[in-house]
């Protein structure tokens, strides 16, 4: 019965397939590896998870092929471990990134609501100004061009105006409807130009 006191020894039962080698590997290292794991993570139960993982694959690596250096088995054991944390820690961030674009993307979207709805308020305001020209001509002009988006040789075909009658026109109306606007309290923020 082979003695598995030197880690030689424990990696030639490994390879094997001897489980008294596989024992004497895991209480060799189990409390070394789990006062390394507890240095980075006070959480016990992904302590437990790390070394059972870490112990799990050296043993594959090893029933698979040979240790070069079997005295620095503990060594190969440990950066193991470590890279397990190291792995469960950039997956912790990475889950952390996708939570934060969920909440970008809401306060994205509620943004938008915002801004539509103040979109709307300000066009209601807007119409409700036009309302108030005293020109028929110039509300019809000013309605036509900015909120129903014709064409200027639309306008002038339907009011029987020049395009150089239009030009006069329009600004004149312009005018007037910016003095109406600077005496609106909700639309004076506003520029129109």
């Amino acid at each position: 019965m082979p003695s598995y006191e030197t880690n030689a020894a424990i990696v030639a039962g490994i390879q094997q397939r001897d489980r008294k080698a596989a024992n004497a590997f895991v209480e060799k290292f189990a409390s070394r590896l789990a006062y390394i794991l507890r240095q980075r993570t006070t959480d016990s139960e992904l302590v437990a998870d790390l070394q059972q993982e870490a112990f799990v694959i050296v043993l594959e690596k090893l029933r698979a092929s040979a240790l070069n250096e079997p005295e620095k088995l503990g060594a190969y054991l440990q950066q193991t471990a470590v890279n397990l944390y190291i792995g469960h820690v950039r997956r912790q961030a990475r889950q952390q990134t996708a939570s934060n674009t969920e909440l970008i993307e809401t306060l994205s979207t509620e943004a938008d609501h915002y801004l539509g709805l103040v979109r709307e308020q300000a066009g209601t305001a807007v119409r409700n100004v036009i309302e108030g020209l005293s020109n028929e001509r110039d509300r019809l002009i000013i309605k036509g061009f900015y909120l129903d988006e014709k064409d200027k040789s639309q306008i002038c075909a339907e009011l029987d105006l020049s395009h150089r009658h239009f030009d006069r026109v329009i600004s004149r109306a312009r005018d007037r409807f910016r003095k109406l606007v600077e005496s609106d309290a909700n639309l004076a923020s506003l520029q129109f130009d």
